[in-house]
């Protein structure tokens, strides 16, 4: 026995052995502990990143249900729906057709008649002699739908102004966007867009020539936050001028009870009356006096002006001259301060 490996204790007190020390604290090995709370966790320490767990292959199959069922869903918006709105123009073709022989027909008059009556007769409902003879024919053929009938008539009156036959109606209808964007024909749709187009043009210039006077504007209004009302809701976008509403007490007094501030939709439906009643329909004779009212206000950028417009230089904001006096100008007469219901007002008069 290798005699350097033995230990043995001195003797106590009366030979008395003394207590054995106790044994050393084992050390925790980290990496033990943290592979064992990773099986806790359900984890293990041969996994490989590759690797799934049966929670993982269940979820996997759930999702791959999802595209199952997309796959369902296209085949049926192919079987279903495109094939179905393609069978649905072929019908109103047919029935546009069925409609045009009895427009054409000598006896037209005697068949929408007995249609009126067989109407009132069979299903109580009333036609009059002034209703359009395709309303007739539709309410006829779909007695039972109202509103499908109606969406039908719209579209063959339309077909019918338009010229079509009965084969160039199911591709029209596709062109067209589907039934129900079918209210007009191409040229009454491009008239309607033209007209709101143009209104728009006439907005936006009144936008702008608003915004120039505002340079040039002499009348300050010092405003209390507590007499200027956000109407704005949460979410819209502010518009770019602030309303007043005022009193016309007498003669040329105005008395200022509030300000509001409005969202951009309400700011444009509001300059959009404003724009009718005030600015000409010939935009280009009133972009050139913007112009030229920009010129002798001195403008070269901002207060409305873009990159683009007449005279444009970036950056560039010099003074105006006091001895302008604009058209568009606001009138302003010798100077006055007072406050009216916490607005204090700065007008030169």
């Amino acid at each position: 026995m290798n005699q350097e490996s033995v230990q043995t204790s001195p003797p106590g007190f009366n030979g008395v052995s003394p207590p054995s020390p106790a044994p050393a604290a084992t050390p925790v090995d980290e990496l033990a502990f943290g592979l064992l709370i990773n099986r806790a966790l359900g984890g293990s320490d041969s996994r490989r990143p590759s690797d799934k767990s049966a929670n993982e292959v269940q979820v996997d199959m759930v999702l791959g249900q999802a595209q199952n069922l997309a796959k369902m869903n296209d085949q049926y918006e192919e079987t279903y729906v495109v094939r179905g709105t393609k069978e649905l123009y072929a019908l109103l073709g047919a029935i546009y057709s069925y409609a045009l022989q009895i427009n054409e027909s000598p006896l037209r008059d005697h068949i929408l008649q007995r249609m009126r009556e067989r109407l009132e007769e069979e299903h109580e409902i009333k036609t009059q002699i002034n209703t359009p003879w395709i309303t007739t024919v539709l309410r006829f053929i779909l007695p039972t739908d109202r509103q499908t009938a109606y969406s039908y008539s719209k579209v063959l009156q339309v077909a019918h102004d338009e010229n079509l036959t009965a084969q160039e109606l199911p591709d029209y209808i596709k062109e067209r966007g589907g039934i129900g964007k079918i209210t007009t024909t191409k040229e009454e749709k491009k008239s309607i867009e033209d007209l709101k187009k143009h209104k728009e043009a006439k907005t936006e210039m009144l936008r702008k020539i608003l915004q120039a006077n505002a340079k040039s504007s002499q009348t300050i209004v010092q405003v209390e936050d507590r007499f200027v009302i956000n109407t704005i809701a949460e979410g819209k976008k502010e518009g770019m001028f602030e309303f007043a509403v005022c009193v016309n007490g007498l003669g040329n007094e105005r008395r200022v009870v509030r300000f509001f501030k409005v969202n951009k939709n309400t700011e444009s439906q509001l300059l959009n009356l404003i724009s009718e009643a005030s600015i000409p329909d010939d935009l280009e004779a009133m972009q050139e006096k913007l112009d030229v009212l920009r010129e002798k206000l001195g403008i070269t950028s901002g207060w409305g002006m873009k990159p683009g417009d007449k005279g444009y230089q970036p950056g560039g904001l010099p003074a105006i001259s006091g001895a302008v006096q604009p058209e568009a100008m606001l009138n302003a007469p010798t100077e006055v301060n007072h406050v009216v219901a916490g607005v204090a007002v700065k007008a030169p008069f």
